[in-house]
């Protein structure tokens, strides 16, 4: 299983501790909120493979807030409900809305860590394959091998994690603490430049600078995305900006 990071807005403290030990078990790094507007304010500047959200949080207004979310996430972002009331109405309005699961109150948690792991692997298949190949890049993931131009690269461990990991997310914007996340595992002792270090080695040694048909960008206020350009054409294929004025305060600490 790929580790994915994952918000979770959550009301009462007991079933979330329980939700984010099996998730934190599947391997995942998961982010705690307890008030809708942390949630929001942190997604105006960081990034997430899936909002797992208390459906009792958003009863003032679902619609609105789902809104909100996609507004702030980017359609890339998976979202689920969980704690959900037996209404039939609330789940078709969900769906509707682009919501990928809908799980009604009395759920376990482990269903829960399985159901989630079920949309992250329908949304983002590229993370499971064992080879990436994306000419004139190749990558093998098993023997973590490199080829460009039919020429093997040298790549230290995490520049080979940092590049996988933008090649199977073409066209995303990942904010450098979801990169932390997601290539040193968390390890925070790790500063942001860590980021941007490795950033400028692979733009050099892979050439990503728009002449081989891909460019690593960086966004203002956002991060890095890889971006894939169409022969023929100027400009990279277009990608959702990320929203970068959706205000600043305080997250709440994880529970643990």
């Amino acid at each position: 299983m790929a580790m994915m990071r994952l918000a979770l807005l959550y009301l009462a403290p007991g079933p979330a501790l329980e939700i984010l030990t099996a998730l934190r078990a599947a391997g995942h790094s998961v982010h705690a909120y307890r008030e809708p507007q942390h949630l929001l304010r942190e997604l105006g500047r960081e990034t997430f493979d899936l909002l797992l959200i208390d459906e009792s949080a958003c009863e003032s207004g679902l619609q609105r807030f789902v809104t909100r979310l996609f507004a702030l996430a980017g359609d890339d972002t998976a979202l689920i409900f969980i704690n959900c009331h037996d209404n039939e109405h609330r789940l078709a309005d969900a769906l509707a809305l682009g919501a990928d699961d809908f799980i009604r109150s009395g759920v376990g948690s482990r269903e829960i860590a399985a159901r989630v792991d079920a949309v992250l692997r329908r949304r983002q298949p590229l993370r499971y394959q064992s080879s990436l190949d994306h000419p004139p890049y190749f990558f093998d993931l098993e023997t973590r091998g490199c080829r460009f131009d039919g020429h093997e690269i040298t790549l230290t461990d995490k520049e080979f994690e940092l590049a996988v990991f933008l090649f199977q997310n073409l066209g995303r914007i990942f904010s450098r603490g979801h990169l932390l996340d997601a290539v040193w595992r968390g390890q925070h002792a790790q500063s942001t430049r860590t980021v941007d270090t490795h950033i400028s080695r692979l733009r050099r040694k892979l050439q990503l600078t728009d002449t081989k048909g891909y460019r690593l960008a960086s966004t203002y206020g956002s991060g890095y995305r890889l971006e894939r350009f169409e022969p023929g054409h100027e400009k990279p294929t277009p990608a959702r900006e990320q929203p970068t004025g959706a205000g600043t305060g305080e997250c709440c600490q994880p529970l643990c």
